[in-house]
């Protein structure tokens, strides 16, 4: 056989281009797993910014958020609002605002019992594991038994016909973790799953409703009503209540997230928020808003909802999506063939956007190849970036890092030549 016999097998170029959808595919765009992006229009931009609001005191390693917007920092002796300071000898598990004929007052639940702040403790109340405001009547759930003051007044614990007292809740769902008040109903949430009870005034008018929301591993740290839904975590993912309608949350980056490691929540309007933990270690805010979300790589260390805000390092933050974050906004790509050939070679990438990125290139290898080497290429968004020599596989990956503020970035083109093996 000469030389000039030899066939060499016909390479057809072509060019993909491909539009990147946050978490969940849409019409014309591929799913795509990202951190400090946030969809905006037809592009993604990159977030992640903080915003200094102020040093807290010395020791603040929790915050809590009262119905009336109030802040409080637990330092481990006291809580603090604004000058006031009100010592406790335990960690409040929840601290609530109530309006009454002398005004406010304010009162944490502690694993001991209520505590009236700037008063103490409150007289004939019990301890519990949570606590809210409904119906004009105080709540204190503990176990599978639901306590509650007399109305408007919940300093008031002495049980009678038209005052306080209490009612056992058995349930298949077990203990009540925590107590939400949704749409004229207070929601008992349990370790596996919850109950609607109606309140009225009159003690025997209470009704409990088992809702249709088996889940294992409920994490009442979670639990926040977001507009006309109530969002939750457990071990199994992210879920949505909207009236008696459970629905499983996708399309949000849960598939990255270790629930087992824990999640607590808040809500700001409309927005959930969830210092949340991956399966690599890393600590992110969770942002779910109506169905898009976005993973901001921020830890903290407590959330405050109202108007959100959150703890590090003894310093109180507010987001800031404008400003570049701490670290690089990442965005991934998961293999595909682009096609129906079985060799491939990709020859160059162009980014469409803005900002200077630095990609990671993963390829699949051909059939009896040996596994390639990732390639790593830099370059400024515009820009087509050449592969020498080029990259050869069956299906390809891309991992892009910006490495500047202000990243945008609307799709990606990749160029290449492809054949039969």
């Amino acid at each position: 056989m000469t030389a000039s016999s030899l066939q060499t097998p016909a390479l057809t170029p072509k060019r993909v281009r491909v539009k990147p959808s946050l978490f969940s595919e849409a019409s014309g765009k591929t799913a795509a797993f990202a951190l400090n992006f946030k969809a905006r229009g037809s592009a993604l931009y990159s977030v992640g910014g903080r915003k200094f609001c102020k040093q807290l005191p010395a020791g603040a390693s929790k915050l809590f958020c009262t119905e009336d917007g109030t802040l409080f920092v637990w330092t481990g002796s006291a809580l603090i609002a604004g000058g006031n300071t009100f010592p406790l000898s335990e960690a409040p598990l929840d601290v609530l605002s109530f309006s009454g004929e002398a005004g406010k007052e304010y009162y944490a639940l502690t694993s001991s019992g209520l505590v009236c702040l700037g008063e103490g403790a409150v007289s004939g109340a019990p301890a519990g594991s949570a606590a809210a405001f409904f119906g004009e009547r105080l709540f204190i759930a503990s176990g599978e038994t639901l306590f509650y003051s007399a109305p408007l007044a919940p300093k008031d614990w002495t049980q009678s016909a038209d005052g306080a007292g209490s009612v056992v809740l058995p349930s298949v769902g077990g203990n009540i973790l925590k107590l939400l008040p949704d749409r004229g109903r207070l929601l008992l949430f349990r370790e596996r799953g919850v109950t609607a009870l109606s309140a009225p005034g009159d003690f025997l008018g209470f009704e409990a409703e088992e809702l249709p929301c088996a889940v294992e591993g409920l994490m009442p740290s979670s639990v926040a009503r977001c507009g006309s839904r109530v969002l939750f975590c457990s071990k199994e993912g992210i879920f949505s209540l909207k009236g008696e309608t459970l629905s499983r949350l996708s399309g949000c980056g849960e598939e990255r997230i270790a629930f087992q490691r824990g999640v607590s929540a808040v809500s700001a309007g409309e927005r959930y928020y969830a210092a949340v933990t991956l399966k690599d270690g890393e600590k992110c805010i969770l942002e779910i808003e109506g169905e898009g979300a976005a993973l901001y790589r921020l830890e903290a260390e407590s959330l405050a909802g109202g108007k959100f805000r959150f703890l590090k390092e003894g310093s109180l933050y507010a987001l800031d999506e404008e400003a570049a974050g701490d670290k690089e906004a990442v965005l991934e790509l998961p293999l595909s063939t682009f096609g129906l050939f079985k060799v491939r070679y990709l020859n160059a990438l162009l980014i469409e956007g803005e900002g200077l990125f630095r990609a990671e290139l993963r390829a699949e290898p051909c059939a009896g190849a040996p596994m390639p080497a990732p390639r790593f290429v830099r370059g400024r968004a515009g820009e087509e970036v050449r592969l020498n020599p080029p990259m050869r596989g069956s299906a390809f990956a891309l991992k892009v890092r910006f490495l500047s503020a202000g990243a945008k970035l609307s799709a990606v083109t990749l160029t290449l030549r492809e054949g039969k093996a």
